[in-house]
């Protein structure tokens, strides 16, 4: 009897070891959740990690420390493009548009485009965007037709009215997406959608509106920086990183959940705003400061902490980076642009470099260290308050170790660079001729007459 009574318990004790190490090995095996956090407008130099010293940014700092920093991250130097850059793997000229993306234009991206969040569905994720989606105002390209689960972020309406949706439905009529009093309901939707899927994998896509103009920072933040309303707003982004770095702890997948952080594309200069760093220019061009931003990925136990990459990578780069690391195929019937990063994000050697170039069609080609500007590059921005920075020539030529601000033309010197340089952009642009993608219209729309569409006679 004795011996009963002391079995049960022996017993107990067995069953709870057993199911203990099977959950254990349960959520090892599991698949990484993925975040990615991007910010609009955000300068290189607009982040303590990336050199700023008027600038506190101690959770992105954080997150710095305990991940990878990839200082040579290059994006589309506007906000659309980048973000279908981002959805198809594929540069923004291939995928059909170098432009924003307004209401009125009456476009989006295509149907037929196979996007990231399309791609982690079919490995298990469940998928959520909150923010800003930019990739089509109208019902058709909404998110949730696109491979979203979830979708809590920004719309215009057919009468030009902003609003904030939940899925297909408006819930709210707003001014400004950049008003900071939408910072906390933008971070329950995120921490609600976290929390509801701790239990599977799960991708969320944070697109924070900020700090794009105007500047309007929750009440909680005004005169916190020491850089005016812009360093307010910086300061609110620091929190929304810190909040969701904060659930993630308290909900124990932190461990499990690959965080990457990047910005849209470079500051809007001419206005006490952002900071380009080092590099020249922002937003607008394709000078360094408007398609170099600052870029973090922390993966505990994946990634080595107080890391850096200085090799080219990009936005082009994550959908076929969160592929591998979910264990799917890129499509096979077209011409994806990015590769798997992850030797990068592990920290292994690499014999070659993933990207040996990186390069904006028709525009600037990078190649290693140099960089040609194949058409002339005219300071960011339309409106004229950029002031009076230089503009420069088709032909020039920088070496961007030696001059990072991209202020010597040394193309006499080195003219069979040039003449390299060149080639290799003809090249690529008649295979983007070759292989691209319209994007998408509503019906009974024209294509937009792009270059590229006239060239091709594309049709819906």
């Amino acid at each position: 009897m004795n011996r009963f009574i002391h079995a049960v318990p022996c017993s107990i004790c067995l069953l709870i070891t057993l199911a203990s190490e099977f959950s254990a090995a349960t959520a090892n095996d599991r698949k990484p959740n993925i975040v990615v956090f991007l910010t609009d407008d955000q300068g290189y130099g607009d982040l303590g990690c990336f050199g700023s010293d008027s600038l506190e940014t101690p959770n992105i700092d954080r997150l710095c420390k305990q991940g990878m920093k990839f200082t040579d991250f290059y994006v589309h130097q506007r906000c659309s493009p980048t973000r279908l850059a981002l959805m198809t793997g594929s540069h923004a000229h291939r995928a059909g548009c170098t432009k924003v993306i307004y209401n009125k234009d009456r476009i989006g991206i295509h149907a037929d485009e196979v996007t990231t969040s399309e791609l982690l569905k079919t490995a298990g994720y469940t998928t959520g965007i909150v923010g800003k989606w930019h990739l089509g105002e109208w019902d058709a390209f909404n998110p949730t037709r696109h491979g979203f689960d979830f979708f809590y972020g920004f719309m215009i309406d057919i009468d030009h009215e902003t609003g904030i949706y939940r899925n297909l439905k408006r819930v709210e009529s707003i001014r400004r997406k950049t008003d900071g009093t939408h910072s906390p309901k933008l971070l329950d939707a995120a921490i609600g959608f976290i929390k509801e899927n701790k239990e599977r994998p799960f991708f969320l896509y944070y697109a924070s509106p900020l700090p794009h103009t105007p500047w309007i920072p929750n009440e909680q933040f005004n005169g916190t920086s020491q850089r005016g309303t812009y360093g307010d707003v910086i300061r609110e982004i620091d929190w929304q990183v810190g909040e969701l770095m904060k659930v993630l702890d308290e909900q124990g997948i932190s461990e499990n959940t690959l965080f990457v952080f990047a910005s849209d594309n470079g500051p809007v200069l001419g206005i006490q705003g952002g900071d380009a760093g080092p590099y020249r220019d922002g937003k607008w061009t394709d000078f360094e400061g408007g398609i170099r931003v600052p870029c973090i990925m922390r993966w505990p136990g994946t990634i080595p902490p107080s890391s850096t990459n200085s090799q080219i990578t990009g936005i082009i780069d994550l959908l076929p980076t969160f592929c591998a690391i979910a264990g799917v195929d890129t499509p096979d019937d077209r011409v994806i642009d990015g590769r798997n990063i992850l030797p990068y994000m592990k920290g292994e050697h690499v014999e070659e470099p993933i990207h040996e170039s990186f390069i904006v069609s028709g525009s600037v080609i990078r190649h290693g260290n140099w960089k040609l500007l194949v058409r002339d590059l005219k300071p960011g921005g339309k409106s004229g308050r950029e002031g009076k920075r230089p503009s420069a020539l088709a032909g020039s030529l920088f070496n961007l170790l030696a001059d990072p601000g991209e202020t010597r033309d040394v193309s006499a010197d080195h003219p069979e660079v040039v003449a390299d340089l060149r080639r290799q952009m003809d090249a690529a642009v008649h295979e983007l001729e070759a292989n691209s993608r319209p994007i998408g219209t509503l019906p009974d729309t024209p294509l937009p007459a792009t270059k590229n569409n006239l060239k091709k006679n594309v049709r819906q």
